[in-house]
């Protein structure tokens, strides 16, 4: 049977509050030292309930995207490969009139 992550830090609080070593803890509740680190210095600033709460609120929001989309990447590769390395301004020039997209030419330089 699995240990819920709440209950694994609970329990590592407990144990650091009598005094036992971060690497026992670590190894008591089977996650890595400096997770058990991470949580204690999180429950020292913020309090358990607080800390609890915080966690379980913490991966709860949705995923930001993709920040450039890989049809995309592939097309610059693309047109990259086709026009022998043109400059980006040609690139979104072309992305323009192929595909009907113009991403700025500073995110053409980064890709």
């Amino acid at each position: 049977m699995e240990v819920k992550q709440i209950t694994k830090i609970v329990l590592a609080w407990e144990l650091f509050e009598q005094g036992i070593p971060k690497s026992h803890i670590a190894s008591q509740v089977g996650v890595h030292r400096e997770t058990v680190g991470i949580w204690i210095t999180g429950i020292v600033e913020q309090g358990l309930k607080e800390f609890i709460d915080a966690y379980e609120n913490a991966k709860k929001g949705e995923r930001t995207k993709r920040q450039v989309d890989p049809t995309l990447k592939r097309w610059i590769w693309k047109i990259r490969e086709r026009e022998k390395d043109c400059c980006g301004q040609k690139i979104q020039y072309f992305l323009e009139k192929d595909y009907g997209v113009k991403p700025a030419v500073s995110k053409i330089y980064e890709i």
